[in-house]
């Protein structure tokens, strides 16, 4: 994971609030923020009941930051028809109080993350994840955003940012990072998405979906939202689920009519690369992804686990 290049604290979430938030949001300013999370890219801090400002922890991730303000209402409204949370921006906020960049008060998604749900215990989520995901999945326009890192030809994927098998390799051993590799190179070989660009979450994976009670209640972190191929959408089906589960979750995804043929295989070597990519950084620069990488590994390493 990337060293942030700034640390905000509650006091510069606090100042940025009050400086900023208009008269009909005023009173948000006066809720105490209370540091919620630390990802890649940004910082969240939750505040009150229903909202949290993320705020953006290195340069690179501004543009994120900028499509998700932009794109989050937008890719996410079929989710509300079916119960399914996102969090909407709600204020865009700028630079200020020495603060460089742009940040951005959303609502809040409550729940706990799926990361934090035993596997066994996800059963119910196979079918809400495809319901959910078949639902985004739909045409995007043609201003809707590019992302070099998601729903792209994995062929073009892999000449933008190699996959880090050496890396890998010393991470997980030369044989878990060889059956990795076979995987990304069978999905590069089927037929890429030829049907329009769809509308993609982007980052699927178990730490950005929320449950309330073993149901999926909503998506989270909408920055690597854009349009492309919806195979790197369905990694989730082995970023989260287990065989009988991801049974469940294509049957009821093939039924939509809305994925092509290779669409499975392609979507295994999307979760062959997210869990390349989970092991790249420094030992404990992603901390709570080894679990996430130990399941991906292990479903696709089980007999048929690309299926």
């Amino acid at each position: 994971m990337p060293a942030p290049e700034l640390r905000p604290t509650t006091t510069l979430v606090r100042r940025l609030l009050q400086e900023q938030l208009p008269a009909a949001l005023r009173a948000l300013a006066e809720l105490p923020p209370v540091p919620a999370a630390q990802g890649w890219d940004n910082a969240m801090f939750r505040l009150g009941p229903a909202h949290a400002v993320r705020l953006p922890v290195r340069r690179a991730a501004v543009a994120c930051l900028v499509h998700e303000r932009r794109w989050t209402a937008t890719a996410s409204a079929p989710l509300g028809a079916l119960g399914i949370e996102a969090p909407v921006p709600v204020f865009p906020g700028r630079p200020g109080a020495g603060y460089p960049w742009p940040w951005l008060l959303t609502r809040w998604v409550e729940g706990e993350a799926v990361a934090l749900l035993p596997v066994a215990d996800r059963a119910r989520l196979a079918t809400d994840l495809a319901r959910a995901l078949s639902a985004l999945h739909v045409p995007a326009p043609p201003e809707a955003p590019h992302n070099p890192y998601r729903g792209v030809p994995l062929a073009e994927r892999l000449r933008t940012v190699p996959a880090p098998w050496p890396a890998t390799a010393s991470a997980l051993g030369w044989e878990t990072a060889e059956r990795l590799r076979g995987v990304v190179e069978d999905g590069a070989r089927a037929a890429p998405w030829s049907r329009p660009p769809v509308w993609l979450h982007g980052d699927p994976h178990p730490w950005n979906l929320v449950h309330r009670a073993g149901r999926l209640a909503g998506f989270i972190d909408f920055g690597d939202v854009c349009a492309g191929d919806p195979a790197s959408d369905l990694a989730a089906a082995w970023l989260v689920l287990d065989a009988p589960q991801r049974a469940a979750f294509r049957a009821l995804a093939d039924g939509t009519g809305r994925y092509d043929a290779g669409v499975w295989r392609r979507a295994a070597a999307w979760a062959a690369l997210y869990a390349s990519a989970l092991t790249a950084g420094p030992v404990g620069a992603a901390p709570g992804f080894g679990p996430v990488v130990e399941h991906v590994v292990r479903e696709l390493g089980a007999a048929g686990g690309t299926r």
